[in-house]
């Protein structure tokens, strides 16, 4: 299997799985390198045989053309896959493959849009229908990031069902949301947790009095610091990526992997955490959540997931917005206002989803039984 080695692995990921080879040959530039290395540490455990062939210049035609001849020449019975590398490398090494007297049925190429393996002859291989052993730590993997190892655990750490307590009260009056924010704050600064224990405050007087939660106080008696930073941290917003997380189990019952709260360091060093991810069949998807009502801040934490999830997933993943937006002005519905902006700009098949507070409460059920519908309609995308 020959490939074209670009800016984004995951698709020659995706072709060695689906294609199982016994040899591959990598095709990179310069510009391309750290990604083949991280491409051919991924596949090293499926691949019994990795070759490379590094080409000058990836805009030049007769580079290209030149490096593939190059690989022919040296074995029988390749198959190209072009998805990978700039447009130049795809067009002139599948016409260098076509003029070495090369069958149509020998090259393919991902139709991301679809989530399908595509032969140039028309046959399809429809990726959802195969084992492809797709995970997070594959996917961050190819890009040469690492998770970042967090050792937050704590005796008494917050429950899915406080989170979900936590959820339908917020979502029928969105102004807890902020009180609980703003728990042990002084001038935006968290207090420490000493000075917290001096005037602890009963989580109770934020809700119904027949709401029970795992704890009675923030902060109990008996906490240290990162019992309280857990908690408070819980308190400020992790309540709602914690719900949503469990919300996307039920909606995949058991058909996919589901993280909340992971932190990743990049190869330079830069560290980012990811709310929620789901990896599903060949998809990766990511959602971003927050309880703030801004527009503008919520409009940039939208951005900011769909960049972060097209540069690890290309066109094969798909991004949102959780988050408490609800309203409307002059210009229209917020939620409709943002979903708006964002497919206006976003040159890519797989638009940025938002999801605001009406589409919560349906979630959540406030008013009637749980409804997951726009939910599952985006991981069904």
């Amino acid at each position: 299997l020959m490939l074209l080695v670009g800016s984004n692995p995951l698709p020659n990921y995706l072709a060695v799985q689906s294609l199982k080879p016994k040899s591959v040959i990598l095709i990179y530039s310069p510009e391309t390198e750290n990604v083949k290395n991280h491409l051919k540490e991924a596949l090293k455990s499926t691949v019994s045989n990795i070759e490379e062939k590094g080409i000058e210049d990836a805009t030049k035609p007769q580079s290209v053309r030149d490096g593939v001849q190059e690989c022919l020449r040296k074995c029988s019975g390749v198959h190209l896959h072009y998805s990978g590398g700039t447009k130049v490398m795809a067009a002139h090494a599948r016409v260098q493959f076509k003029e070495a007297g090369c069958n149509d049925n020998y090259a393919s190429y991902l139709d991301e849009r679809r989530g399908v393996l595509r032969f140039d002859d028309g046959y399809e291989i429809t990726l959802a229908d195969r084992n492809l052993g797709l995970s997070l730590d594959v996917i961050v993997g190819l890009h040469g990031i690492e998770r970042k190892d967090r050792d937050d655990s704590v005796e008494q750490a917050p429950t899915a069902e406080d989170a979900g307590k936590i959820a339908k009260n917020v979502f029928a009056c969105p102004e807890i949301a902020r009180r609980l924010y703003d728990m042990h704050r002084e001038r935006g600064k968290r207090v420490g947790v000493e000075k917290a224990k001096e005037n602890p405050v009963p989580l109770g007087q934020f809700f119904p009095k027949d709401d029970e939660f795992s704890i009675s106080v923030v902060p109990e008696a008996n906490w240290n610091g990162r019992t309280y930073k857990k908690w408070l941290e819980f308190l400020g917003g992790g309540w709602l990526e914690q719900w949503v997380g469990e919300i996307v189990k039920s909606c995949l019952a058991g058909k996919g992997e589901v993280e909340t709260g992971v932190y990743f360091r990049r190869s330079n060093g830069r560290e980012f955490e990811v709310d929620v991810s789901i990896v599903r069949n060949q998809r990766f998807y990511l959602i971003s959540c927050t309880t703030d009502t801004k527009l503008a801040l919520c409009k940039s934490k939208l951005f900011e997931v769909a960049m972060r999830a097209r540069q690890l997933g290309g066109d094969l993943a798909r991004s949102s917005l959780v988050c408490l937006l609800h309203g409307s002005n002059d210009k229209g519905a917020y939620v409709e206002q943002l979903r708006n902006d964002v497919a206006d700009i976003w040159n890519a098949p797989n638009t940025p989803q938002v999801f605001g507070l009406d589409d919560l409460k349906e979630w959540a059920g406030i008013d009637g039984s749980p409804d997951y519908r726009t939910l599952g309609e985006w991981l069904a995308s």
